[in-house]
């Protein structure tokens, strides 16, 4: 997952490639002025352009403001190594970062293997050595996987990956296989899928990015490359296949926020925060409000309701 996510490409005219904050983000400090006066500190926070960031950026800056910390969302900053070089440079106070991309995209890691926990403890050892601090992940993820139709999961039996390598395609050929271009040939996607799970025997199909799911309901493949928390999800008629093996590691989201920064505030208040947000978002409730956005809702008013439904619009007891 680079820059998480693919499907965002067909919601927005493309992802803002990289650059200064003044070529690529989109300020929300005007926002500020609906904040407490007074604020016990100002602070800039940066994400991607895609829906799911602006979303969870948007949590993190109403939970900040109620609690009384100025926030100034800038959207659009760039990709997980943009966000890293504004950090380090002092652009931006902290970040949407995504555990996997991390490792893979930042530090250069492998990620296949590596479970949600060693994921997190290695971003984080990484992130120490550049003065950075996580809070806590959340419980969703957001990271390729493999999605069927229900009926066809069902009627073959499948439940993982290795299941529909052993199945075969609905025409009894090869599996059916629909993705983008570049997932043919990567190890994060039918490379790793053949080396790890022995799914040889495909006929690919490239799809243009968010094409996948009609592809599925009008039966032109039987498999497709996902991601778990497409919008598309939300009520669809979709199994996702589990990654047992975890060729396509984890990829849970975390507030990366410099350590200088958090010494000059009241840095475990701003963190009790963070993590009280984190720990409300789901899988269920991330493919829900991706689903709102995708239907045209802005994104300040599908967070302004999520924190609302789970008691995060009144300070919390921050000793």
């Amino acid at each position: 997952m680079r820059g998480p996510r693919a499907w965002l490409a067909t919601l927005l005219a493309g992802l803002l490639a990289a650059g200064t904050l003044a070529a690529c983000g989109t300020s929300t400090e005007q926002d500020a002025s609906s904040q407490p006066q007074g604020a016990a500190v100002r602070v800039r926070l940066g994400t991607q352009e895609f829906p799911e960031a602006r979303v969870i950026g948007e949590l993190w800056r109403q939970a900040l403001a109620v609690n009384g910390y100025a926030v100034d969302l800038r959207t659009g900053v760039g990709p997980a190594e943009d966000l890293d070089t504004a950090l380090q440079a002092g652009d931006v106070d902290g970040y949407v970062a995504y555990t996997g991309t991390v490792l893979s995209v930042v530090a250069d890691e492998e990620v296949t293997g590596l479970d949600p926990q060693a994921t997190y403890e290695r971003a984080a050892d990484f992130y120490a050595g550049q003065d950075m601090v996580m809070s806590a992940m959340t419980p969703f993820q957001n990271k390729d996987a493999v999605a069927t139709t229900t009926t066809y999961a069902r009627e073959n039996g499948l439940t993982t990956i290795a299941d529909l390598a052993r199945a075969g395609g609905a025409d009894g050929g090869p599996v059916r296989f629909g993705g983008r271009e570049e997932f043919r040939d990567l190890d994060l996607g039918l490379v790793g899928l053949a080396e790890v799970y022995g799914l040889t025997d495909v006929a690919f199909a490239p799809l243009e990015l968010g094409t996948q799911y009609d592809a599925l309901d009008d039966g032109e493949v039987d498999a497709v490359d996902a991601f778990t928390t497409d919008p598309q999800l939300d009520g669809g008629d979709y199994t996702l296949l589990e990654d047992p093996e975890l060729l396509f590691g984890s990829q849970n989201v975390v507030m990366v926020v410099g350590e200088d920064k958090l010494e000059r505030i009241d840095g475990e208040a701003f963190l009790t925060v963070v993590d009280a947000v984190n720990a409300e978002l789901t899988e269920e409730a991330m493919v829900a409000m991706n689903a709102s956005v995708t239907d045209g809702r802005a994104p300040d008013e599908v967070a302004r309701e999520f924190l609302d439904d789970v008691g995060l619009t009144t300070p919390l007891d921050l000793g």
